[in-house]
This record gives C-alpha cells, structure tokens and sequence, in this order.
C-alpha cells in the first residue's frame, strides 16, 4: 500500500530572507508563480523575499502573500512529480496554501483572501505580540495567564504540542508573562517575530470585516480532507469554510490535537512544505512520526531521489 502523505504548511514565523530563491533559479514554475503572485498582489514580492531587510518582510501585510507564494511553489513541485497528499493541515496562515492544496480555493483567490485578511490584522489598533511558552507546566501557565487577564487581555492561543503552548495578548501583558517566566526555573518563554495578537478576541475585529470577503469567495468541493485549526477534524464539505476561516482569525489553533487526528488516521509520513517548525512540533507530539522538512530546491531533490 502507498505511504499515506499528510502535506504541513507553516504560518507566520516562517519567513526569512531568500525565501523561495532557490526554487526561483532552479524551476521555470517557480518564475511563473512569483510572477503571478506579483500580477494579484501589486508590489514586488520577489525582491521582499529574496533580498529582505527582514524587518519589511515580517510585516504581517508581507510576510503572509510571500510565505502563501513558497508554500504553494512546493506543493505544485511536489505534485508534478505525483507526490499526492492523502490530508492536507496548515498552522495559522498555512491553512490558506492547504486549501489550495486541498483543491477548493485557487491560489489568486487565497493571495487576495490572504492580502484582505493581513490588512484587518495589522489595521487592529491595539498593539499584541504572541510568546511561545516552553516545558512550563500547562496549569501552571493558565493560571499565569488569567492572572495577568485582570489587567487586560491575555490567552491561550495555539496548542502546538505537549510542551509547547503560545500566548497571545496586548504586548505589555505579553512582556510580562515572558518577564516572569524567565525570571523563574521552569521552561522558558520564546517572543515570536509576528506583528499582532493573533488567534485572541483583541482579532475579532479583523475576523467581522474579513466575513464579507469569505462570503463573495467561491470555495469549490475539497478533492483531499482538509483538517481544520478551529476542530482538529477533517473538513471534506466546501460549505463549512467561510465560517471556520473566520473563527480561526480569534480561536486557538489546536495544532497537537490535529497531529494526533492525522496519527489516528493512519498517516505514515508528515512533509512539511515551507519550513522546520511544524516538523518539531510533531516529533515532540510523537517521537516516531516520520517527517520531512522542505525549504529549498535541495530539499526537494533529495525528497524526489529517495
């Protein structure tokens, strides 16, 4: 029987300068797509991508379209050689290149569903930041949380796995927790490289204005199951979309939850199409889930080779 595949695709993080370069000197698709995506978005992501500064392609506005754009070259790389997922799951952002992957959503409709959703994120007034919380105790760090929740907002936003859970708030509150956790002995406390409370109510502006986009989307039948950030199950009817996609604007993203789906589900192997994290995320999940981790042209080769 074939390996069973699940495809991974990354979120906001994930970005770095020469994203996507290696695929753009070594395969015409790659030209085309960067092209393309340039055609929809109007600025020139290319030069974002390939020659930085990272501190403008980290804002939200960029550094969505350009991680949705590489995500989205590896994955028809990965195709045209009849690599063929049997699920697809992306964290955060990623699930927009797992819906295309997934068959239902094309990829100029995800770049402007992407570039509408980065403008209300980035529009919300409030100043957020997100902090990875690291082998702390879970009760430990609720209890941590809705105490700094009195003095605003503050929660728990993605479960990512075992020992690995991100805050998202107000910045001030977000400092401190990391304050505190730093201060102490146990885990540590990871600022992350986003501009925003992400996957927090302080989004739920953002997710009102982004419903209206969702509704005039055509999101066609899902030819692969597409496991969801908001459920951790699989979504195989188009219709549910629009409203789980605004949900995930201010819900946690269960992501340990949607490995341990995939596991259960007979997946044999993860290939994480555009980064290295989610690859981590699953073996600290289960240390003998097989993954692969593709970021650059290499990768793929030695993938394809195998």
């Amino acid at each position: 029987m074939a390996e069973q595949i699940a495809y991974l695709f990354p979120g906001q993080g994930s970005q770095y300068v020469g994203m996507g370069s290696s695929f753009y000197d070594e395969f015409a698709l790659a030209r085309s797509i960067f092209a393309e995506a340039e055609e929809v978005l109007g600025f020139p992501l290319r030069k974002y991508c390939f020659e930085g500064p990272l501190t403008e392609l980290t804002k939200t506005r960029i550094a969505q379209p350009a991680i949705l754009t590489v995500e989205y070259i590896i994955y028809r790389l990965l195709t045209e050689e009849g690599v063929a997922p049997a699920w697809v799951a992306g964290h955060s952002l990623g699930e927009y290149a797992a819906l295309v992957a997934a068959g239902t959503l094309s990829f100029p409709d995800a770049l402007m569903l992407v570039q509408k959703r980065a403008g209300y994120m980035a529009a919300v007034p409030v100043p957020g930041g997100m902090a990875a919380i690291v082998n702390y105790p879970p009760a430990q760090l609720e209890a941590l949380v809705k105490e700094l929740a009195a003095g605003g907002v503050i929660e728990l936003a993605n479960f990512n796995s075992p020992s690995q859970i991100v805050v998202s708030g107000e910045v001030r509150l977000v400092k401190e927790l990391v304050a505190r956790i730093t201060e102490g002995k146990v885990g540590k406390a990871i600022p992350l490289a986003v501009q925003g409370a992400f996957h927090s109510r302080i989004m739920k502006p953002a997710a009102e204005h982004f419903r209206n986009d969702l509704a005039q989307t055509k999101f066609l039948p899902l030819q692969t199951p597409l496991i969801s950030n908001v459920t951790a199950q699989a979504v195989t009817a188009a219709d549910a979309l629009p409203s789980l996609l605004e949900k995930q604007i201010y819900s946690p993203v269960q992501w340990e939850a949607t490995t341990r789906y995939l596991l259960a589900s007979g997946c044999d192997l993860f290939l994480e199409l555009g980064g290295k994290v989610l690859s981590g995320l699953v073996k600290k999940t289960e240390s003998a889930a097989k993954v692969i981790s593709i970021r650059e042209a290499e990768d793929i080769k030695k993938y394809l080779q195998k």
